[in-house]
């Protein structure tokens, strides 16, 4: 009887052990999954060429303040900035110096979309940091900003939707794609300093940058580049050194050094650039400005290369052969200058993108800088300021363009100026008060033909003038050489911009 008692009283708690361990593995299981539903999931694996340290990165991206809803219609009461002395505010200039590996640039097509590239942001470009930008605004801006930045993210919302799937962007947006356009979107983003590591358009630039490394051809030339080639190359090349510059990563280096070979082989003995790199007689000032831009953000980019100093020098000293002082003291730029040497009268917009290159070729303290913006300056005057619908006084493209390269000119010069202070609220007023409710940009002149992605790109570059270049290129010292002058004769060519 005691035996079985035993057995029966050893059988009940071996039943109860169970019970209780079974019980404690199912609340050990549940307790599992309650934690791990409410933890966060990579859902991808992300390779990093150079992991940032927590406190890095909090030094670099500070909170936002969150946006303000603003009415545009508040620019109605705005006329010039406040001539109050602007606050004080440092940039961040210290960079950490990222540790590269050699790789084949084959493998771009397969790692730009993973690699989280780091931001490397340096000199000129140092004012794309999220703090830096608020900084920059607030030093410069005196309160333009919040109505500028809303409409910059408008637009590089616009530009992020309306991406091709190959990662270009055409005419209108996403079809038509070429490698011009492109580089015009992507220097809007970059501009913006998103990279290929940005949280909202870190996809989008990936893709951009794979789309013109992936359409270099044999020779170097980035292809297809619209109805000019040179136009939609310098583009290209301008926004990869650019890109090179902002991340650091290896593998645009090589596809950079080539498509800036082909903008140094593809200047003429003068300095001046024509349509699909020929050789021959035609200076082309349109082609000489984009080529201005690209050389210098190619020379930011290579600094070890001390080719891209001497052919930006030349550049420059092309967009000069095609200039002339008028008998008020200001130097305009035409449009062409013929085989005969014969320079044409003044364009807005080219005499604006000569005066630009001026500075960004070193020469701010020129004679000739000073003439150009003797001329410049007319464009400041009440009956001349930007304003929607005002129609360009010569040489096509629409008002627009003027104002890309007249906004950054004035800022160069001077953004504590009065020429910048008076241009820059003017030109975001009209830009603000007529984006459309996507957020492109159409220019109401005959330029209209040069599209939304143009026009969207150029517009929004104008806003973020800001924060996209630092006022610092007047400390270079690229001394002009002597050009020749040349009488001045009437040319009624309209400017043939096409990419």
């Amino acid at each position: 009887m005691k035996v079985q008692k035993s057995i029966k009283l050893a059988h009940t708690s071996s039943v109860l052990i169970s019970v209780v361990l079974n019980g404690l593995l199912i609340l050990a299981l549940l307790t599992f999954i309650t934690f791990s539903d409410g933890a966060d999931r990579e859902v991808s694996t992300v390779m990093v060429i150079d992991a940032m340290d927590q406190e890095d990165i909090d030094e670099i991206e500070e909170e936002l303040v969150p946006e303000e809803v603003v009415d545009p219609d508040e620019l109605d009461e705005l006329v010039d900035f406040s001539l109050d002395t602007p606050m004080e505010t440092e940039f961040e200039t210290e960079t950490e110096v990222v540790d590269q590996v050699e790789t084949d640039v084959s493998s771009l097509s397969d790692l730009m979309s993973d690699v989280s590239s780091p931001v490397v942001m340096t000199g000129l470009l140092v004012g794309r940091t999220p703090k830096a930008r608020q900084a920059a605004m607030a030093k410069y801006g005196h309160g333009m900003g919040k109505f500028s930045e809303p409409a910059v993210m408008n637009a590089l919302e616009w530009l992020r939707d309306n991406q091709g799937a190959n990662g270009s962007w055409g005419k209108e947006g996403r079809s038509g794609g070429n490698t011009g356009y492109t580089g015009l979107a992507l220097l809007t983003f970059l501009a913006h300093g998103e990279t290929p590591a940005s949280a909202d358009f870190g996809s989008t630039v990936a893709k951009g940058i794979r789309y013109i490394v992936e359409n270099q051809d044999a020779r170097g030339v980035f292809r297809p580049a619209g109805s000019h080639t040179s136009y939609g190359h310098a583009m290209a090349t301008y926004a990869l050194a650019e890109a090179y510059t902002m991340t650091g990563n290896i593998l645009l280096k090589q596809p950079l050094e080539r498509g800036v070979k082909i903008i140094m082989d593809g200047q003429m003995d003068n300095g001046g650039y024509d349509y699909d790199y020929k050789l021959e007689t035609r200076n082309d000032l349109s082609v000489g400005a984009w080529h201005v831009q690209a050389l210098k953000a190619s020379r930011i980019a290579l600094p070890d290369d001390p080719q891209i100093k001497k052919y930006l020098n030349s550049a420059m000293d092309g967009m000069l052969a095609g200039s002339k002082v008028d008998g008020n003291g200001g130097r305009g730029f035409t449009y062409t200058v013929n085989a005969e040497g014969n320079v044409g009268g003044p364009r807005d917009i080219i005499s604006a993108a000569g005066t630009l290159g001026l500075h960004l070729s070193g020469r701010a303290k020129s004679k000739e800088a000073k003439q150009s913006l003797t001329f410049l300056e007319r464009y400041t005057e009440s009956d001349m300021l930007p304003q929607w619908g005002r129609k360009p006084e010569r040489g096509g493209g629409g008002h627009l363009m003027l104002w890309y390269y007249a906004v950054q000119a004035f800022f160069h010069e001077n953004p504590d100026g009065k020429n910048f202070k008076r241009y820059m609220p003017s030109m975001v007023k009209a830009l603000v008060q007529n984006q459309a409710s996507d957020g492109h940009w159409l220019c109401y002149s005959e330029g209209k033909r040069q599209g939304k992605v143009f026009h969207t790109t150029l517009s929004a570059l104008g806003l973020m003038v800001y924060y996209r270049y630092l006022p610092t290129t007047q400390a270079e010292n690229i001394q002009p050489a002597n050009s020749p002058q040349i009488d001045q004769v009437e040319d009624e060519e309209e400017i043939g911009f096409e990419i």
